[in-house]
């Protein structure tokens, strides 16, 4: 049934593989900016790291004024780990918009 119905089926043209490729192309740039604002939560763990960061550089203060620089040091340690995450999703980003580019020069 499936063949059938391939063969009734027209085949897409280029330009509109292009555009749908373009298409989805966009919506991941968009989904990484939700993740880096931290509004999506993105398979098993929630990327919501810019709130997340105030929080924690909220708590390190409070660790100094109680003198525990054990935790104040556990808790930097996640504020630098958030902060590459973002810069990981700022790669990632830029290199879904080059994609688009080269698609957009190559048709």
């Amino acid at each position: 049934m499936d063949k059938f119905k391939n063969m009734l089926k027209p085949k897409p043209n280029p330009q509109q593989l292009l555009r749908d490729w373009q298409r989805k192309l966009r919506q991941e740039c968009r989904n990484i900016e939700r993740q880096i604002r931290g509004k999506l939560l993105h398979f098993l763990f929630s990327l919501n790291v810019q709130r997340e960061e105030k929080s924690v550089q909220k708590a390190i203060r409070d660790a100094a004024k109680r003198n525990d620089m054990g935790s104040a040091k556990a808790l930097a340690k996640e504020i630098v780990m958030s902060r590459k995450a973002v810069n990981r999703l700022y790669e990632n980003k830029a290199q879904l918009i080059s994609i688009s580019m080269h698609l957009g020069e190559s048709v």
